[in-house]
This record gives structure tokens, sequence and C-alpha cells, in this order.
């Protein structure tokens, strides 16, 4: 990790790094641990914009994706399958109406009318929060639509993609299992790997590999990047997340800056590396912000937000989270 020094990281920017990576969990922290009311910083931008949280566990759709999908008594080929139906389609409710989905037996017209049927009672069906791969090859102009015609196509051969995970030499090639079957792109993938690598506790967890071995940075991430680096190339990018992740203790130490780790089963919990992917995709949409270069598509308002009792309430049954 030497060669980090000579790629001249922005030390300004990496303060105002870790301080965010830092104000923005002791938000959390006041909120749910501590239970204290609103304001939880002095910070105008985290008071007015959201941010999703440092740990990306914390967030109540992972934890959607681990406890009522990973955690399921069921195939880990299906546990696989239906993380992938449910962070293309994004919305945790849309994937309740669908029911837990078997691979081997997907009745793409029964997938299709539930869709259709939350879509004509005035809810939701899809998340807005990002954008995922565009469907033209599935030559339907009706989005549900393209959408059972792409889980109906990949469930035909889903037994030979799960067999190529299984036979992956480590997360990367996991990505390109996924990153290589229609309608996932770059971004959507990489999320998909991260739920799969989640230590689960005493259930079995579907891939032994740490989130620590490989990440693949999504576009928010680049523009981090871009910020405390001059323009890095792929193979830099990673070596950057992997040197923050590494040296996250003594960045906070150097700095005078409390972080407030989350407790695990055997002590403190450092971010991963996945984390630290995440992290530097909102720490791109704090610094634009900062510094009049943009706004955020989405604003924070406590009054409407889950109360303190409702995350702990989520977080009690999540493996390896400790208040």
């Amino acid at each position: 990790m030497a060669s980090i020094h000579s790629m001249d990281l922005d030390s300004e920017a990496l303060d105002e790094f870790w301080s965010f990576i830092a104000e923005r969990q002791s938000v959390w922290h006041k909120r749910v641990v501590l239970e204290q009311d609103p304001p939880w910083t002095d910070s105008e931008i985290l008071n007015n914009y959201r941010f999703t949280n440092v740990y990306r566990e914390l967030d109540p759709g992972t934890q959607y994706a681990i406890q009522d999908i990973m955690m399921r008594d069921e195939s880990r080929k299906d546990r696989v399958f239906n993380v992938m139906i449910y962070r293309l389609i994004g919305r945790k409710e849309t994937h309740q109406k669908l029911g837990f989905q078997s691979s081997e037996e997907f009745d793409a017209e029964e997938f299709e009318s539930k869709l259709k049927q939350r879509r004509e009672s005035g809810k939701p069906v899809f998340t807005g929060a990002y954008m995922v791969s565009g469907y033209s090859q599935m030559e339907s102009s009706d989005k549900v639509e393209n959408i059972t015609k792409l889980f109906e196509r990949i469930s035909q051969n889903f037994s030979e993609t799960f067999d190529d995970m299984e036979s992956a030499d480590g997360p990367e090639d996991i990505y390109q299992v996924i990153s290589s079957l229609p309608g996932f792109g770059n971004f959507l993938s990489y999320q998909v790997l991260v739920d799969l690598l989640y230590d689960l506790g005493e259930k079995n967890s579907v891939f032994e590999y740490s989130h620590n071995e490989w990440a693949k940075p999504g576009p928010g991430a680049k523009k981090g990047l871009k910020v405390l680096a001059d323009n890095p190339d792929p193979d830099e990018r990673l070596e950057i997340m992997e040197w923050l992740t590494q040296n996250q203790e003594s960045a906070f130490s150097s700095r005078n800056l409390n972080f407030d780790y989350l407790k695990g089963s055997e002590g403190r919990r450092l971010l991963s590396l996945a984390d630290i992917q995440n992290c530097l995709c909102e720490f791109y949409k704090f610094h634009k912000i900062k510094n009049d270069e943009g706004r955020a598509r989405r604003k924070f308002k406590s009054s409407g937000s889950r109360g303190s009792s409702d995350l702990k309430q989520i977080y009690r049954d999540a493996p390896n989270i400790s208040l």
C-alpha cells in the first residue's frame, strides 16, 4: 500500500471524508442508540439531506435482504435468486407481495399479475433511489412486463448460473457471473454481491467470502474517489479504497474524531471495504452540496422518518449487530 502515498491524495478532501463519516455515524448513534431528539448534528447538510448509513447493513432495506431473504430456510440457489429480484425491484413491499420465488418453478404469469395488482392499487412497484439497467431487449414498453420476461429468462438457466457462482474463485468472479445476466449492470451486480457476502451468524451463509476481499466502485464512489485523488485509474481506485479501509482507525485518531463503531461478537466492528465503497458515494453527495456543485435528490425530514424504537426492532434479530 506504499504506492498510495505517491498518488498525492488531497489532504483537505481526506479530512472532509473522515469528518463526514464520523458525523454521519454520530447521527445514527444519537438517533438510535441514545434515543435523542433531533437535531442530531450541527451540520446543516446532514440535517436537511438524506444519506445512507455508514454501515450499509444498518439500512432497513439491507436488513430486509438479510433477515427476510438470506436467513430463510431455503436453498442457497433460491436465496440468491430472490436477492436479485429484490435488489432489481428495490422495494421490500413489492417483494413481499410477490412472495419468496422458486427459481425452478418460476411462474411468470403469476409474477406479472402480482406486480400489476400492486401498480393498479396506486402503490409504487419499483425504487426511485437508483437507476437500474434498461430492458429494451425484452421488447415491451411496459416495465412490469419487461421485468417479468427478464426473470423468466434468468430462471430458465439459473441452475447453471448458480453452479458458475459456486465454482468461482472469489467475489470478483461471482460479480462477473451476476453482471453477465441481462438487466444487471455494474452497480446493481455489486449490490447483489454485497448482500450475498454478509455473515449470517449461525445461519448458513451463501458464500464464505469477506467484504474486504474485493470491491467495485459504483458511479458515485468513482466521483468520490476523484475528489480524493487526481483522476485515479481502475486499479488505483481499488487500491485507494483498500488503503482507506486499512487506515481508518489511525485516520480517526489523528484527526481527533470520535467514531461510534458498531459492536459485534468479537468487539468493535471496523468498516469493511464494501462500507468504504458506499461511504465514498455518500461523501461525494455531501461534497457537492457543501461546495454548491449540485443538490441531492432526497431531502431528510425527521418527522417522517422511522423512530428509534422501530429501528431497534429491525436490528433486534439482525446477525452481528449489537446496540
